[in-house]
C-alpha cells in the first residue's frame, strides 16, 4: 500500500496533468489560480492538484511546480509566469542554496498563503542578511537602510515625496545572481549593470554622469571606467555631504586612488566636480561655453 500511494502521488505531481475540472482547487485562491497559459482565464479549466502538502524539502519540492514552464497565475487580469529555470538557478551563485534559504516565510503547503499579498517578495529580497552579514551591516548604516530615519519614514512609506528604499534583491536581482569571486564573466556582467542597479532610481545622476573619462566611457562599455558603486561604495552608501561618504571631499584622495594609483593629491581630485556637473561647469565658464557652442554648430553642419 505505501508503494501504491507513492505511485499515485507521483502521478498527481506530474507537471501539465489536469487533475481537476473545477474552477478552483480546494484551498486555492479563486483570485489567482495556478493554470496553464493555454487555458489561462478568469475561470480555471485545468489546474494542478494544490490540495496536497509537499513532503520533500528545498528545490526537489518547489521545482515540482515551479520547474514547469506552463505554471502561471492570473494577477489583476494578467497572466504572470511563475516558472523558475533550473538552468538559471544552477548557473547562479546560489546553485547550492535551497529555495527556503531565501523564501523563509514559505511553508510546503500550496497554494502559498502569502502569495496574493506579494509580501514574499520583500522577505526573499532581504533574506540575504542571514548569509551576507558583513554586507548587510554596511547596508544598514548607509542611505539605503530600511530602518526608520530621524523623520520616521520607512521603506514601506509610499506617500508623495518619499522614495521607496531598496532591499538587497532590488539591486542584486533574484535567481540569476552571478558568482563574482574567480568569475571574470560574472564581474563583467555586474560592472555593466550601472543603469539597472543605480540609474533607474537615480535617473538625474545617471543622466549627468557624462564627463569624458568616467561617465561617457562607462556608458560606451569601457571595462576600466567606474560603475557607480566603485566611487560611491556598494553597501554603505552615504550622501556626499556626509564626511564619512567615500565621495565627500575629505575622502576623494583615497577614493580616486583606488584606480589612479599615482597617488592623487587635492589638486588632482578637484576634477571630481566635472563627473556629475560637467554641463553646469561648462555653462558657468564663458570660454568653455563658447567652445561647446562652436563644436555643436560645426557638428550640425556635417549632420
Amino acid at each position: 500500500m505505501p508503494l501504491l500511494a507513492a505511485g499515485i502521488a507521483a502521478l498527481l505531481w506530474a507537471p501539465g496533468i489536469a487533475v481537476a475540472q473545477s474552477a478552483t482547487q480546494p484551498g486555492a485562491s479563486s483570485a489567482a489560480p495556478y493554470v496553464s497559459p493555454s487555458t489561462a482565464s478568469a475561470v480555471t479549466t485545468a489546474t494542478y492538484d494544490l490540495s496536497f502538502t509537499l513532503p520533500t524539502a528545498g528545490k526537489s519540492g518547489c521545482m515540482v511546480c515551479h520547474g514547469d514552464p506552463n505554471l502561471v497565475r492570473i494577477v489583476n487580469g494578467r497572466t504572470v509566469s511563475m516558472f523558475i529555470s533550473t538552468a538559471v538557478l544552477n548557473n547562479s551563485a546560489h546553485a547550492n542554496v535551497q529555495c527556503t534559504g531565501c523564501h523563509l516565510d514559505f511553508a510546503y503547503s500550496v497554494p502559498h498563503a502569502n502569495a496574493a499579498s506579494n509580501a514574499w517578495r520583500d522577505v526573499a529580497k532581504s533574506a540575504c542578511k542571514n548569509c551576507h552579514k558583513e554586507a548587510f551591516t554596511a547596508y544598514s548604516k548607509g542611505a539605503h537602510s530600511p530602518a526608520p530615519t530621524s523623520a520616521g519614514t520607512q521603506r514601506t512609506t509610499t506617500t508623495s515625496g518619499v522614495k521607496r528604499k531598496p532591499l538587497c534583491g532590488d539591486c542584486h536581482g533574484s535567481h540569476d545572481i552571478q558568482k563574482l569571486k574567480g568569475n571574470p564573466a560574472g564581474q563583467e556582467a555586474l560592472h555593466s549593470r550601472g543603469k539597472e542597479i543605480c540609474g533607474n532610481c537615480h535617473l538625474d545622476f545617471w543622466d549627468n554622469y557624462d564627463d569624458y573619462y568616467h561617465g561617457r566611457a562607462y556608458k560606451r562599455g569601457a571595462p576600466d571606467a567606474p560603475a557607480c558603486w566603485q566611487c560611491h561604495a556598494a553597501h554603505d552608501i552615504l550622501p556626499s555631504t556626509d564626511r564619512r561618504s567615500s565621495v565627500n571631499q575629505v575622502n576623494l584622495v583615497e577614493t580616486c586612488g583606488q584606480c589612479h594609483t599615482n597617488q592623487p593629491n587635492e589638486a588632482y581630485t578637484s576634477y571630481s566636480v566635472l563627473i556629475h556637473k560637467r554641463s553646469e561647469q561648462v555653462a558657468a565658464n564663458p570660454l568653455a561655453a563658447f567652445w561647446q557652442q562652436a563644436i555643436s554648430i560645426i557638428r550640425s553642419w556635417f549632420s
